[in-house]
C-alpha cells in the first residue's frame, strides 16, 4: 500500500511531526509515496508552505530517516499533472521580470513550467 499525505502549514511543516507521520506509516506496512506541496486553490493559502520550506523539510527528513521513509515531494505547475519539486528552482526568466516567489521546474520532456511559491 502507498500513502499520498498533504504538507500543510501548521499541521506537518516540521521535521519531527513528518518523520513521525513517515514512521507511522511505515509501521503499518505503508509506504511514503508522495508529499503534496498544497495547489493553489481559492481558500486554501493558510495551509501552503512555498516549495523552499518544502524543500528543506524533505533535506531534514533525509537526515533522520530512512530511505523507506522518504516521499517524493510533488506540486501542480500551472495547472498541469503534478511534477517533482525537488528540483524547483528560482526562474531566472521571471526574475528578470521581477515577479519574486516564482520558481521553475522541468518535466520528463525538459519543458519549463513556472509556479507560484506564494
Amino acid at each position: 500500500m502507498l500513502s499520498q499525505s498533504v504538507l500543510l502549514k501548521g499541521v506537518n511543516d516540521d521535521a519531527a511531526s513528518l518523520e513521525a507521520l513517515m514512521r507511522a506509516l511505515v509501521e503499518c506496512r505503508i509506504k511514503p509515496y508522495y508529499l503534496h506541496h498544497g495547489d493553489l486553490a481559492p481558500g486554501t493559502s493558510r495551509f501552503r508552505t512555498t516549495i523552499a520550506e518544502g524543500q528543506e523539510l524533505m533535506r531534514a527528513l533525509r537526515a533522520r530517516a530512512s530511505g523507506l521513509c522518504q516521499p517524493d515531494l510533488r506540486a501542480r505547475y500551472s495547472g498541469r499533472r503534478r511534477q517533482s519539486a525537488g528540483g524547483a528552482e528560482l526562474c531566472d526568466e521571471c526574475r528578470g521580470r521581477r515577479r519574486a516567489g516564482l520558481l521553475r521546474n522541468r518535466d520528463e520532456h525538459r519543458n519549463g513550467h513556472c509556479y507560484s511559491s506564494s
